[in-house]
């Protein structure tokens, strides 16, 4: 019988954490924590050391906190790779990546009063990033390992619900303003002149009527295939003379090259981007079609018409309330969503 790999990587995961936790156990520092109140916190760590989609619909935290605390000084813990989500967000005070040792060791000796793991489900990681900070108060999601990580827990809703409101949950808690609710990115002139420049290197003016697409999922079942796109593509171009931008990343270049080259002159690839260039190619798009991926969760922070594409009851915990900017189509397998269902959503923003 051949083991499936992700069985391997969640059995090495799991004993992982155990060994961990047992050694902690051993060595861990005995705490005294006073009553939680606000009105003892000035330093506040962020942890989230996930994906890009998620540190996106992470954003209204940041705000929030200031909005509580306006003398607050908030540091966000993530990746090297996501990090750019966070760039000229002006509720940020510090930017630490996880992946350098310097900013790892910074993060030991910045003498936070409050430091929140944001993830829902346990990761040792982020739990053990919560618990190095040294910070006084440590908060996150109740789970079976958390005791050893965090001196504040947080009981989890486990129903249904957009991980944008389960962050403000966590918030909600320690008593913090939770009244933004909405994700943002903030693409500064910089990025709008390399766009635009982008946009003029392809002839595409701002009159056209520019709708943008985007293969890549990192998932196979929520990928759309790629002929659906051609086919979606090419009603578009002459139903409308639609200019067809193909977003692409270094995993799914090559079938946005095929989309591209099929569908026809009026198609292009997009030009090469960090997240809030992205941010600001998607201001010039009429709306994007796209999966359950890091650009869907761009597309809503930048207010730009979504058509999502989306594998079963995927949407419940991926999309906002309001959904008027957003038609949402879905299947057991994104591949079974049709042509002409996509089209009937694109159709209802044009």
């Amino acid at each position: 019988m051949r083991l499936h790999s992700s069985m391997l990587r969640n059995t090495w995961k799991n004993l992982k954490t155990i060994i961990f936790v047992k050694y902690l156990r051993i060595l861990k520092r005995k705490e005294t924590t006073e009553t939680f109140r606000l009105s003892n916190i000035s330093k506040v760590l962020i942890v989230r050391l996930d994906k890009v989609g998620d540190l996106i619909l992470s954003t209204p935290v940041f705000e929030n906190i200031k909005k509580t605390i306006p003398g607050s000084k908030i540091t966000a813990l993530v990746r090297s790779y996501n990090s750019g989500v966070l760039k000229n967000n002006p509720f940020i005070d510090q930017i630490l990546e996880y992946d350098k040792f310097a900013d790892r060791q910074k993060l030991k000796t910045d003498n936070y009063d409050l430091a929140i793991n944001l993830i829902y489900d346990f990761s040792l990681e982020s739990s053990c990033a919560c618990y190095l900070s040294r910070a006084k108060y440590r908060a996150g999601y109740k789970d079976q390992y958390s005791k050893e990580f965090l001196n504040i827990m947080i009981e989890k809703d486990k129903a249904p619900k957009y991980e944008l409101l389960r962050n403000l949950d966590i918030l909600k808690s320690l008593g913090f303003k939770t009244d933004v609710k909405k994700s943002r990115l903030y693409p500064a002139k910089s990025e709008d002149d390399y766009t635009s420049a982008y946009f003029e290197s392809i002839g595409v003016e701002k009159n056209d009527l520019i709708i943008g697409f985007n293969p890549g999922t990192g998932r196979k079942r929520r990928e759309w295939p790629l002929e659906k796109y051609v086919a979606l593509g090419k009603v578009l171009t002459v139903k409308y003379n639609a200019r067809i931008i193909v977003l692409w990343g270094s995993a799914d270049k090559t079938i946005a090259l095929k989309i591209v080259k099929s569908i026809g002159p009026n198609a292009f690839m997009a030009c090469k981007t960090d997240i809030v260039q992205l941010a600001s190619l998607l201001k010039r798009f009429k709306l994007l079609v796209c999966g359950n991926t890091g650009p869907a969760h761009a597309a809503i922070a930048m207010d730009v018409p979504l058509v999502g594409l989306y594998g079963e009851n995927d949407h419940i915990n991926w999309t906002p309330e309001d959904k008027s900017k957003l038609r949402i189509l879905s299947a057991k397998r994104c591949r079974n969503i049709e042509v002409a269902d996509v089209l009937e959503g694109v159709n209802s923003f044009l």
